[in-house]
């Protein structure tokens, strides 16, 4: 099956998570049905249930640091949760969010 070119499947694009815009890192925000000269499709994605993805993946997932153990996996849900649990061992829920690569500015 053949994608219709837009700017919500290439690779230069990254959502916007206030509105369905896209962030276009040639154009700035953009609308997701945009498409530009430069366009250039991001390979197929897996399927979520295949990605194996968990709770510490998370941009909800807040992690709770117990003393100098930097390597803590316990933390909470920002959405759902006012327990601590372990966010290696729980799937992601489909309110995942991935987390977003600290930029050393």
């Amino acid at each position: 099956m053949v994608q219709k070119k837009s700017c919500s499947n290439c690779i230069r694009g990254k959502a916007v998570r206030v509105n369905s815009d896209i962030f276009c890192r040639e154009k700035g925000i953009v609308s997701k049905d945009y498409v530009c000269i430069k366009h250039s499709s991001a390979p197929a994605s897996k399927a979520f249930k295949e990605m194996n993805l968990k709770c510490i993946h998370c941009e909800n997932f807040i992690i709770k640091g117990n003393g100098p153990d930097s390597s803590s996996t316990m933390g909470l849900c920002r959405l759902f949760s006012v327990r601590q649990y372990d966010g290696e061992n729980k799937n992601a829920c489909s309110k995942f969010i991935k987390k977003t690569e600290a930029v050393n500015a």
